[in-house]
């Protein structure tokens, strides 16, 4: 519950700031979008997270019996290419859902914003997955994570308003 609720927490603080950035002052932030991002930290990344978290540990451990100085240089390419799509699309899919968006507006941006969002992706993750699967017990990477998560939910939220401006956009034509 702690968790999902830090996430929730971190996904508020994300958005508010992805809002400041696009140019809206405090008294015209979209209320129901932070209201969203803090339900998809809350019921999305903290859950997911922590069992992602506990599942790539054991199988590194338990199943691939890695235990080098170098073994969390596996767990970042892992992390990067498997954890790291299927959150942000869980993400945009739980907006979307929230947004009451039709399937194929929502698959629309997913398809848009898988790519721009792993290339983003892939600029801070690696290092910060570094110190996460090297330094950090598995028991607080979700929290190590959260803390760093600020900077990316706000990149998250950008790209996840710009492919609903693209969508609309897309539609006027």
């Amino acid at each position: 519950e702690t968790k999902a609720v830090t996430s929730a927490t971190v996904y508020t603080i994300g958005d508010i700031i992805a809002q400041k950035t696009e140019g809206l002052d405090i008294g015209k932030l979209d209320r129901g979008r932070i209201l969203r991002s803090a339900l998809a930290g809350l019921i999305g990344h903290g859950p997911m997270s922590h069992v992602w978290y506990h599942v790539s540990e054991d199988f590194f451990d338990n199943i691939l019996h890695l235990h080098a100085w170098w073994d969390f240089v596996p767990k970042v390419v892992v992390d990067q290419l498997v954890f790291g799509p299927i959150w942000n699309n869980s993400y945009i899919l739980l907006l979307g859902i929230m947004q009451l968006q039709k399937p194929g507006q929502i698959f629309g941006d997913m398809k848009r914003s898988t790519i721009p969002l792993l290339i983003s992706g892939l600029k801070l993750w690696p290092f910060v997955h570094c110190i996460t699967y090297g330094l950090i017990p598995v028991e607080n990477r979700l929290l190590w994570v959260d803390l760093v998560e600020i900077v990316w939910v706000t990149i998250l939220a950008n790209e996840a308003n710009n492919s609903e401006a693209q969508a609309g956009d897309d539609k006027d034509r």
